[in-house]
């Protein structure tokens, strides 16, 4: 008998000093945004995107939050990669970017010369 409560002490000696080690473990960042994206002639369109869960409007919302997790949420460092295949037709889009992502303030927006600079900018958060 003595010996099962000294294993169970043991146990649960070891359970807690486990438990913040555990509790500590980093969460994937939350982020609630409103995305707006318009082009010269066109009505401007709209979508929300909501990051952990994933979900909104927004119609490849995990696939949006993925670019922003990349990221981690700093859409300044977004650039469209030198090995993009864009012409150079010019047809501007205007995309503003607000919300909140990991508790912080996000308001971001950018001007491209067309749909596919975009696109190979920002990937399924601007498309």
């Amino acid at each position: 008998m003595k010996r099962a409560i000294g294993t169970m002490a043991l146990c649960a000696a070891f359970l807690a000093c486990a438990s913040p080690a555990l509790a500590q473990a980093p969460r994937p960042a939350k982020g609630k945004l409103k995305i707006a994206v318009a082009v010269k002639g066109s009505p401007t369109r709209g979508v929300t995107l909501r990051c952990n869960p994933d979900g909104g409007t927004h119609p490849h919302a995990k696939a949006a939050c993925d670019v922003l997790r990349k990221y981690k949420g700093d859409l300044s460092t977004m650039h469209v990669p030198k090995s993009n295949t864009c012409g150079a037709e010019v047809q501007p889009y205007a995309v503003v970017i607000k919300g909140t992502w990991g508790g912080k303030q996000v308001e971001w927006s950018k001007g491209y010369r067309n749909a596919c600079v975009m696109k190979a900018a920002g990937g399924a958060l601007l498309s």
